[in-house]
């Protein structure tokens, strides 16, 4: 893979977080974050898009030391125990929330809110020493493309400031689907490689069209996303990395049958 850190100006990112357990399982995926983290030394910091914090209005955590959310349940004991040291940042907070505001979107504040698992289980991966500043910011729950997109596009000045503008959700995330394949050595259907193949081939294009109207335009696109929370982060780096941005795909592979683990690249 080529290196994704290669100016002053930063890519955007999407990764697909998956099950909790990512972080203690032997699969691709892992390893794939693990290497991720080691293009961007010297960043200073995080801005995390993650699916599972989800807002009527979009909103930022500002916290000196945000805690670990275990927001997930069912799972070994051992996951409980993990936390996730990363400092936050304020400054950083304010400044994300002034770039909404100056773009017209609305952003609150939150002062004690920590990380969810969809932004501390790849970047423990990617960044184990903790020692990158990290910020969330909120997706919408009214789960707009258009909008997401906007709220990108209101953040892209970050890239040139030294902050890494990273979705966190899942390309194939067919939660809510009673259909899907899921499980331990469950097969991965044909349906699931259909559209994550044309979700590549949009991406790789940067055709903000087709990935808005993914609802009408994707195959089986309710099935991979009945609920497109996970969705969302995708839109907003993609938004974030500029007018005319393409992608890349640094990582394709699957997860418990048709949970899609591809990650992108943007800029």
């Amino acid at each position: 893979m080529h290196d994704i850190m290669n100016s002053t100006r930063l890519p955007t990112l999407f990764v697909s977080h998956g099950a909790p357990t990512l972080i203690l399982e032997d699969i691709p995926a892992r390893s794939f974050l693990q290497s991720l983290g080691t293009r961007f030394p010297g960043i200073k910091g995080v801005l995390c898009i993650s699916a599972h914090w989800n807002l009527e209005v979009p909103a930022v955590n500002a916290v000196e030391h945000p805690d670990t959310i275990h927001d997930f349940y069912g799972f070994p004991p051992s996951l409980y125990r993990l936390e996730y040291a990363a400092r936050g940042s304020p400054a950083l907070a304010g400044r994300v929330e002034g770039l909404l505001k100056d773009a017209g979107i609305t952003c609150a504040t939150d002062t004690a809110r920590g990380l969810d698992h969809g932004a501390w289980v790849p970047l423990m991966l990617m960044f184990p020493e903790a020692d990158v500043p990290v910020v969330q910011l909120s997706i919408e729950r009214n789960l707009d493309p258009t909008r997401h997109l906007a709220m990108g596009a209101a953040i892209a000045k970050l890239r040139d400031e030294g902050i890494l503008v990273m979705g966190s959700g899942g390309a194939v995330h067919p939660l809510g689907d009673p259909t899907a394949s899921l499980g331990e050595g469950a097969p991965t259907e044909a349906w699931a490689e259909e559209f994550n193949d044309w979700l590549a081939d949009a991406v790789i294009r940067g055709d903000r069209e087709r990935l808005i109207g993914y609802r009408t335009l994707a195959p089986h696109a309710q099935r991979a996303h009945p609920y497109p929370d996970h969705y969302m982060p995708l839109l907003a780096a993609l938004g974030a990395a500029g007018p005319g941005a393409k992608g890349t795909v640094i990582h394709h592979s699957w997860d418990l049958g048709d949970l899609g683990m591809d990650a992108y690249s943007f800029g």
